[in-house]
């Protein structure tokens, strides 16, 4: 038995301070997968509450465990979408393929990381790195917490 109820915001918000593992949790094999799944996890456990839901729980879970990289600060918008695709098949298994949530979750892992490494890595830490070192150099204290963040 599956719940029509649409995520709250609590649960969206859980997802979204979730997304955070995808810093800190990683393998050669299947990248940020262990990070993507305790991200959407909270959510299918709310998806497939009953006993009987076990089997449909552990089919999503798998697939919440295939690959998955990408910038990790572009990963809650991926993480967001799949949770509402999640809903989506929850409420409709019969007529949504869930097959498209990991089309859509790998179709735009490449085109967000490419943005999020170039926006991320290549634009916004060099120009926090030089706006800290020049406070720094000016003795601000304010120059080595703005170079960290």
């Amino acid at each position: 038995m599956t719940t029509s109820n649409k995520l709250t915001k609590k649960e969206l918000n859980q997802v979204f301070w979730r997304s955070f593992g995808l810093e800190w949790s990683w393998n050669y094999e299947r990248q940020m997968n262990t990070a993507f799944m305790w991200g959407i996890s909270k959510t299918l456990d709310r998806l497939y509450p009953d006993p009987e839901d076990l089997e449909k729980k552990k089919e999503r879970y798998n697939a919440a465990l295939e690959f998955f990289n990408i910038t990790p600060q572009c990963g809650a918008f991926v993480l967001g979408l799949t949770a509402a695709m999640e809903e989506e098949y929850a409420e409709h298994p019969d007529t949504f393929n869930p097959e498209m949530i990991t089309n859509v979750k790998t179709a735009l892992m490449g085109p967000l990381s490419g943005i999020g490494d170039s926006l991320f890595q290549g634009t916004v830490r060099i120009i926090a790195m030089s706006i800290g070192i020049s406070l720094a150099q000016k003795g601000s204290i304010l120059g080595p917490i703005i170079a960290m963040l």
